[in-house]
């Protein structure tokens, strides 16, 4: 039972730390620019790691202007597949699939997004 009580306040301070936590306690890694092959402009996607988890937030730039799209979640332990480029990025239409890779102790898992481009770049 003592050992019950002592895993949920740990439980407890970890949520209350990481709730503290902004993206300012992140540590970003450089800019990842790609061009869009069948679409004007480049995405840009800032990738993040903090403690064991990471993630990216993906933009759409044109003109000098960016755009977010969305976010996604990284991978496991804290892992940058960005950086190590273990990612793919397609459009079709306006629609833009993220393809990257989520690690695992089973090897590794490809996860997906999908986020719609702005029309008005067309």
């Amino acid at each position: 039972m003592k050992h019950t009580a002592l895993i949920l306040l740990l439980l407890l301070a970890m949520l209350i730390v990481l709730s503290g936590c902004s993206s300012d306690t992140r540590d970003y890694r450089p800019d990842l620019v790609v061009p869009l092959a069948d679409y004007p402009g480049q995405i840009v996607i800032k990738e993040w790691q903090f403690l064991l988890g990471s993630g990216a937030e993906i933009y759409y730039q044109l003109d000098g202007k960016l755009t977010q799209l969305g976010n996604i979640a990284g991978g496991d332990d804290g892992y940058c597949a960005f950086a190590d480029g273990k990612y793919s990025l397609q459009t079709e239409g306006n629609t833009l699939t993220v393809r990257w890779v989520f690690r695992s102790d089973a090897g590794d898992v490809w996860r997906e997004e999908q986020f719609t481009l702005p029309r008005e770049a067309l």
